[in-house]
């Protein structure tokens, strides 16, 4: 049975401060959190909000002391131990950040964040299939945000499931609604199955040349080390160290 987080403090400034973010002016949005803090200690949207502006400017240790501080003043707020996970997704702690997503979920099984970052915490430490069971949990949840569908097909193909998880992205990366991630994964798909050329393609629809160029050495150097060891790694997957560079977690 989920918990019921309570009531806590509102701000009318709220919005604005979202409003903020929403646009891209991070810097404003946390002025403006960190005033309505001030003005209302116990206003638990304004930390949530803090964190995740926090993580937009890469301040990762000042965000993780912020839903520190969140999950301690409101210990039944589920979006606090989401946020907290996301953090220790970027500091490439997946074990610590399935800890935060299953207190996150214990408290609303229906959280979005927590559910998507489960999976790529599950796809960090290479459990490709039940990665997919959270992204299919969380798309249930939310059907119209490409990112998770596209995370989806992402773990397909890091699982080896090569052909459907393309097929998935392909179709995602039509969308007027595509975002340069869910290209961006499958510029990533067609690298790790060796096929430069469409790599290349793709990754420029969105990505400066000398930025297309360093992503195609790292396809490569992948597989060179799967010829080397022999090519088909273990279990049929395909072994990739920064998953996290790659899927799209939304905070």
């Amino acid at each position: 049975m989920d918990v019921v987080m309570p009531p806590y403090e509102d701000h009318p400034n709220l919005r604005a401060a979202e409003m903020a973010r929403d646009r891209g002016d991070v810097p404003q949005a946390i002025h403006d959190y960190r005033d309505i803090i001030k003005e209302a200690p116990f206003c638990a949207k304004a930390y949530l909000g803090l964190g995740m502006s926090l993580l937009d400017a890469n301040a990762v240790d000042e965000a993780k002391k912020t839903f520190e501080k969140a999950i301690a003043m409101f210990p039944k707020c589920s979006g606090a131990y989401a946020g907290l996970g996301a953090v220790y997704l970027i500091i490439d702690q997946p074990e610590n950040a399935i800890n935060s997503f299953d207190q996150a979920l214990i408290r609303d099984s229906r959280n979005a964040k927590a559910l998507n970052g489960y999976g790529i915490a599950l796809d960090m430490i290479g459990d490709h299939e039940a990665a997919q069971v959270y992204y299919r949990a969380v798309m249930e949840v939310d059907p119209c945000n490409l990112s998770f569908e596209s995370n989806l097909g992402l773990s397909m193909v890091l699982a080896g499931n090569t052909i459907e998880g393309i097929h998935i992205l392909e179709r995602l990366s039509r969308s007027p609604q595509a975002t340069p991630r869910v290209r961006q994964n499958l510029a990533l798909a067609y690298g790790l199955v060796g096929d430069m050329k469409m790599a290349k393609k793709i990754g420029r629809l969105d990505l400066p040349d000398d930025f297309v160029m360093n992503n195609i050495s790292y396809f490569e150097a992948i597989q060179q080390r799967q010829e080397f060891f022999g090519m088909i790694p273990k279990n049929n997957t395909i072994p990739l160290d920064q998953t996290r560079k790659w899927q799209e977690a939304v905070y």
